[in-house]
């Protein structure tokens, strides 16, 4: 039986940032440090738009309002200089492949020469660390044209299992969640196959 941990490390991807890229994208959850990490990135100078994209779902948690516009206040109350402009709302998406087609659809709906099959070209992912792996299967799938780098909030299991454990959720039970999704999505066309290492099988 594989280690909860040594599953969370697999599913929990960080790459190398390039100097710039055209886009952050802030994955919803109620996890706060989200916002935050792309609130630093874009003061960091990698990138002069922040799009957050979520509605109601299910790591929503107890915030009273979509993911997105909580999202939104926790970076203007922890990098008040970022202009409002700088920041793209996508609320209505309430799971992964939602996330990334409805905000294609805010994207052209704000100019159609800036979207995942145009100006787009590369971008950061900026999830919940154990949910890393399915955001870039499924940009990979739905956005081929977009180099996308992983880049979630800095944790580590124990770190994690206590926020969770705040919620009154089980990270475990979650990774489980999350490991038989990357087995089973590719067979629903949501994404192509992942190699899973032969200790999670």
């Amino acid at each position: 039986m594989y280690k909860s941990k040594e599953l969370f490390e697999f599913l929990s991807i960080k790459d190398e940032l390039p100097s710039k890229v055209d886009l952050i994208i802030g994955f919803g959850h109620f996890d706060s440090r989200i916002a935050k990490t792309c609130a630093d990135l874009y003061k960091q100078g990698y990138a002069d738009k922040i799009l957050f994209t979520g509605g109601i779902g299910a790591g929503t948690a107890d915030i009273d309002k979509p993911e997105a516009e909580y999202f939104r206040k926790v970076a203007q109350a922890y990098a008040a200089e970022i202009p409002d402009a700088a920041f793209i709302i996508e609320s209505e998406s309430t799971n992964t492949g939602e996330n990334i087609s409805f905000s294609q659809k805010t994207l052209l709906d704000l100019d159609d020469s800036f979207h995942f099959d145009a100006g787009i070209q590369t971008a950061i992912l900026v999830a919940s660390p154990y949910r890393q792996m399915r955001v870039l299967k499924s940009m990979e799938h739905l956005c081929p044209k977009v180099k996308a780098y992983n880049f979630p909030p800095e944790s580590d299991f124990e770190a994690e299992k206590s926020l969770f454990h705040s919620k009154s959720q089980d990270l475990k039970e979650l990774l489980d969640g999350e490991l038989q999704r990357l087995i089973e999505y590719p067979q629903l066309g949501y994404f192509s196959a992942v190699e899973i290492p032969p200790q999670f099988l």
